[in-house]
């Protein structure tokens, strides 16, 4: 009984004032997510072509007007070795296998498209062309109430 007692106990109080860390980069550091905006998580690969070619499609679309300070890109690099902060518009973490548990990917690239609260808004599978990512970036902004958080 005392066990189970301190199990409780232990839980709690791990759990309790603790934000909950929703992403992780490969050195288990908590991924700061904004509060306000819709999130683009982009999981890619720099040895993947599509990837690569698709970033500048994804950052020239979230110019537009409709589109402009809605959303913030988070991107996860399977196969980096370390953060790329490079471009603020577009910073590459390098991914954390633990973030796959949550969103799952079966290649690159995958976008997944979420609220601040971790809720999927949209799955995309495969390079983004501008038609469908204004497409699934209208349809996250619906779903999120039109467009209020």
């Amino acid at each position: 009984m005392r066990k189970v007692i301190f199990l409780v106990l232990i839980l709690f109080l791990t759990a309790s004032g603790k934000e909950k860390t929703l992403l992780l980069d490969k050195f288990s550091n908590p991924v700061p997510l904004p509060s306000d905006k819709l999130i683009i998580l982009n999981f890619m690969a720099y040895s993947c072509g599509h990837c690569m070619a698709e970033i500048p499609t994804i950052k020239k679309v979230l110019k537009e007007k409709e589109f402009e300070g809605r959303f913030v890109v988070i991107a996860f690099a399977l196969d980096g070795k370390e953060n790329n902060f490079k471009d603020r518009d577009f910073p590459i973490y390098a991914n954390n296998p633990k973030n796959q548990v949550i969103f799952p990917i079966f290649g690159t690239p995958t976008t997944y498209i979420i609220t601040p609260s971790g809720k999927k808004l949209a799955v995309i599978y495969g390079a983004l062309t501008e038609e469908n990512i204004r497409k699934y970036l209208r349809e996250a902004l619906s779903k999120s109430a039109s467009g209020r958080i």
